[in-house]
């Protein structure tokens, strides 16, 4: 046990006990004010003055128990609260601070996407040796990241977040390139380097972790093929498509696979810097924008 963890413990242990205090008193008074109540109105002896004092024990023994149980749900949770130290790392969103610089909705929106991600992803931190990372180093590319990784043992998930309007998605290739296209042929081709990234973290970690990108879609209405994964390796998924895959691979491994301390170096090793905002006015302009 850390001694944050004993601390924060200690602390439930001490509000309990002036809970349970104040119950105790609050009890007491309550007996002590209907026996002086039975005295002074000669009724003491009634047989009506039972039930009420069995009422007000029933009270305080409820009162008491609920005390009990809220002291071991909050040391659970504190807990669960140290177990998850040091198996998140990194600020999700960080192309946010970069808005004010490109000027660009799809900043704000890459953003959105990542901050929904991080929420999903810290789920899987009750999996036990799990290990979250947000904005890592893109390999080879100094201005670019990879949005989130997630790692336990020897399987390492990139993770690119995305935000787009409803419909359907899919992969292509375009010179070599995979692209997401809508099946109905709305909108842009929209190139992505995923594989890119995980060929470089491959080489990083080394043969013995399988490294699996993926491509994860927040938005309302939104779908993929079942065919969901490209030319290059890289996996596409909805948000719930890609928690339910990621988290039943990461389960799989427990018992197989133990935790893995140079994996976790390594990506610690290749967070990024936050991004400090720029000034209004200060930045460059959007590429194509005028």
């Amino acid at each position: 046990m850390t001694p944050e963890l004993r601390k924060a413990n200690l602390a439930v242990g001490w509000r309990a006990l002036l809970r349970v205090g104040g119950c105790l008193s609050a009890a007491l008074g309550a007996l002590v004010a209907l026996s002086l109540l039975a005295f002074v109105t000669g009724t003491s002896k009634s047989p009506g003055w039972a039930p009420l004092v069995l009422g007000v024990l029933l009270v305080g023994f409820v009162w008491f128990i609920r005390i009990l149980a809220s002291a071991a749900r909050q040391r659970e949770h504190n807990r669960g609260v140290a177990a998850r130290a040091g198996r998140a790392h990194g600020s999700p969103g960080g192309i946010r601070a970069a808005g004010s610089r490109f000027g660009s909705a799809q900043v704000q929106a890459g953003a959105v996407g990542e901050e929904a991600t991080a929420l999903l992803l810290d789920m899987l931190l009750s999996i036990p040796g799990t290990a979250v990372f947000h904005g890592l180093q893109f390999p080879y590319d100094d201005n670019a990241d990879v949005d989130h990784a997630v790692a336990r043992g020897n399987v390492v998930f990139l993770i690119d977040s995305k935000l787009y309007r409803w419909g359907t998605y899919q992969w292509d290739v375009r010179r070599d390139r995979d692209v997401l296209v809508r099946t109905d042929g709305y909108g842009s081709p929209r190139p992505n380097a995923m594989h890119a990234a995980a060929e470089g973290y491959r080489r990083l970690l080394g043969p013995q972790v399988e490294v699996i990108p993926l491509v994860l879609i927040h938005g309302r209405g939104v779908a993929v093929r079942p065919s969901s994964i490209s030319a290059h390796g890289v996996h596409l998924a909805t948000a719930a498509q890609a928690m339910e895959r990621i988290g039943n691979t990461l389960a799989a491994t427990i018992g197989y696979w133990p935790d893995n301390p140079a994996v976790h170096a390594a990506l610690v090793g290749k967070l990024k810097p936050p991004v400090p905002p720029v000034p209004p006015g200060t930045g460059n302009a959007a590429p194509g924008g005028g």
